[in-house]
């Protein structure tokens, strides 16, 4: 469990992807493409971080990058490819850019790699979105930050796809608020709850909650942006540390162990939320989740995570700093219930 910790708190930004989808408080919409193109579907995924394109089977069509070179290419039998020789592959790798390299050559020729086949690709592009950490100067929620066009070729004839990027109102923070309330009471019914009978199964079905919503999330993104397996990972390996703390909770002489599932299970409810904690104060979460369930399960599972973390960590060191007097209290409880 150290070992995890350390791991998390140690991974680099963006490792699964350069510039996976996360919280934002700006929405991009296609707004136009024109002229018209019956054989492309084009949406927006993450909010404002990616552009999924879908080319049907028969059309050729090649994305112009940053400098109009050639970007990406959807040929005829459904493969995609890309260009890793233009200065928009390079400037990609993160959100807000990337510097080219030193020997940069933007005469090169293109050097297609395959990406996809299917004929659907999703990729960063920066023309989607906002470039800055800043706020847009002279803007307020509600207004259009952006406006801009990304050119195609479809079949030998040009087609550009118009976005526009708004900023959106901020959530409520209700669901948030309420979350944080059951992963309270869930805490400490579970963590602190004395001789209750299952006292941590409210705890279980939270972290159930979790895990529904990590996979729905992970669902909702194309594999190309990124998704973490760790979304829903964290969260079921809560709740089996719960269900099988709500099973040992009937056994005496099992009660150390149901203390440690439970600081495994709190341990990994705080990781989860602490992900994903951007979302609770975003407009818009990267996921087809509603996003007050998305907020609340957040808020839920760390509030939740830090009291069971906290139950099970002290009742272990006590373990370790009073062994006999905790198995003498053991073997009493035990007599006690056989008597």
């Amino acid at each position: 469990m150290v070992a995890s910790v350390a791991a998390f708190l140690t991974l680099p930004a963006g490792i699964a992807a350069a510039d996976a989808a996360g919280p934002t408080d700006y929405e991009t919409r296609i707004v136009a493409i024109e002229p018209a193109a019956p054989q492309l579907d084009a949406r927006i995924v993450g909010g404002d971080s990616f552009l999924l394109l879908h080319v049907d089977a028969g059309t050729e069509v090649e994305v112009l990058g940053y400098r109009s070179e050639p970007y990406i290419r959807f040929l005829a039998d459904g493969t995609v490819e890309e260009n890793r020789s233009s200065a928009s592959w390079f400037v990609s790798r993160s959100r807000l850019g990337s510097e080219l390299p030193a020997d940069f050559d933007d005469s090169a020729e293109p050097d297609w790699h395959v990406v996809a086949t299917g004929g659907e690709y999703a990729w960063h592009d920066h023309r989607t979105h906002w470039m800055a950490d800043g706020r847009p100067p002279g803007k307020r929620p509600g207004d259009v930050i952006l406006r801009q066009d990304i050119e195609l070729v479809v079949d030998g004839a040009p087609v550009t796809i118009t976005v526009e990027s708004v900023w959106m109102q901020a959530p409520s923070a209700v669901p948030a608020w309420l979350g944080g309330a059951a992963g309270l009471l869930a805490g400490l019914l579970a963590g602190f709850g004395g001789r209750i009978r299952w006292r941590a199964a409210p705890a279980l079905g939270l972290a159930l909650v979790a895990t529904v919503v990590g996979a729905w999330q992970y669902r909702s993104l194309p594999a190309e942006t990124g998704p973490l397996a760790v979304w829903f990972v964290l969260p079921a390996v809560a709740a089996a540390s719960l269900a099988a703390v709500c099973v040992l909770q009937w056994r005496r002489r099992a009660m150390l162990t149901a203390q440690a599932l439970l600081l495994l299970a709190g341990v990994n409810l705080v990781l989860w939320g602490w992900m994903r904690r951007d979302g609770v104060s975003k407009a818009i979460l990267p996921t087809n989740a509603p996003g007050w369930l998305d907020r609340w399960a957040t808020a839920a599972a760390v509030t939740a995570g830090v009291l069971l973390a906290a139950a099970g960590l002290i009742a272990l060191v006590r373990t370790v700093v009073s062994p006999a007097g905790a198995a003498t209290a053991a073997g009493a409880a035990a007599t006690s219930s056989a008597s």
